[in-house]
């Protein structure tokens, strides 16, 4: 009984050892993988600023279809008939 006990003790001492060497050996890898994540991270979000362009620019112009299907004065529209109004305004008020 004492010699199994003694065994017990030295398998849970092996352990705690083995899961020292393993925390340790785990760490250094997480130290030399750092700068590698942080560049892939850095490149992901990258991508993703260049793709959210691209969708943004792309729902513009599908706006801006849209909007050209539509019975409705642009500003342009409404800016070209304003200059219209104050000409006509002008030749009404000089006569």
């Amino acid at each position: 009984m004492v010699k199994l006990m003694k065994k017990m003790v030295l398998a849970g001492l092996g352990v705690e050892s083995k899961a020292r060497e393993t925390w340790k050996e785990l760490v250094r890898r997480g130290e030399e993988n750092e700068w590698d994540f942080a560049k892939k991270a850095k490149s992901c979000a990258a991508s993703l600023e260049k793709d959210l362009k691209e969708f943004e620019k792309k729902e513009r112009d599908l706006i801006d279809r849209v909007m050209a299907r539509l019975p409705i004065a642009t500003k342009a529209d409404l800016d070209r008939l304003e200059k219209k109004i104050q000409e006509l305004s002008s030749k009404v008020k000089s006569a």
